[in-house]
């Protein structure tokens, strides 16, 4: 009988749990800016490579292209402590390139050399991709979720937001459907939070393997 009462409470935790845990809110701050950032890092770094490549033949465009090339070191830096702070996980600084004392033009040498500079882009490039995911999680579920438990008192919906030309809040017209609606809205917020869990230990894993030191062992132990 107690086994059974302590199975049936670690069930009850493991689906309502995350609604306390506050580890689930970072994972939608995280994927929240997820978008925004991957947007902004694709216009960015998509610019300064083709501008410096297409002006390569002139100092300018080596000076560009050195300049993004640091530009998006710092980048993946802020994704690393953005990760850090907001995922589950402990991700270590690359430990392959060592510019101490060295001009900028060998400290360019050694950027273009390590293999950390191309994981990273390609982590950034990537981002683009998880954003648009994110976003669409985000909305379709959560918001969703938000615009049913609102409808009482938004009955265009909070966030008014549209998925395949259905709103959810305007599908809810009577005080009834609009009582199924909160319910139906509770239960579905909590699934959304679930998958966004789920897609933000996604996103650590992705966050570790790329931006970390590429000692794939050391990876894998940074990931909680």
């Amino acid at each position: 009988m107690n086994h059974s009462r302590t199975s049936g409470g670690s069930l009850l935790s493991d689906v309502f749990g995350v609604v306390a845990d506050a580890q689930s809110y970072k994972n939608i701050a995280y994927l929240f800016l997820a978008f925004p950032l991957g947007l902004f890092y694709f216009v960015l770094l998509t610019v300064g490579f083709s501008l410096g490549l297409g002006l390569s033949v002139l100092l300018v465009g080596l000076v560009i292209l050195l300049a993004t090339v640091i530009g998006l070191r710092a980048i993946a830096a802020f994704e690393r402590r953005l990760a850090n702070s907001l995922l589950d996980v402990d991700i270590a600084d690359p430990d392959d390139v060592d510019v101490r004392g060295d001009s900028i033009v060998e400290t360019g040498k050694a950027y273009l050399r390590a293999a950390s500079t191309w994981r990273g882009l390609g982590f950034v490039f990537l981002k683009f991709w998880v954003g648009i995911l994110s976003f669409v999680l985000l909305v379709s579920f959560l918001g969703a979720a938000v615009d049913l438990v609102l409808a009482p008192v938004a009955p265009d919906g909070a966030f008014n937001v549209q998925i395949n030309n259905w709103y959810p809040a305007r599908a809810v017209d009577t005080p009834a459907e609009q009582a199924v609606g909160v319910i139906g809205g509770l239960g579905l917020a909590l699934l959304a939070m679930h998958l966004i869990n789920a897609f933000a230990r996604v996103n650590a894993q992705i966050a570790a393997a790329l931006l970390g030191p590429e000692d794939s062992d050391n990876r894998a132990a940074n990931t909680r």
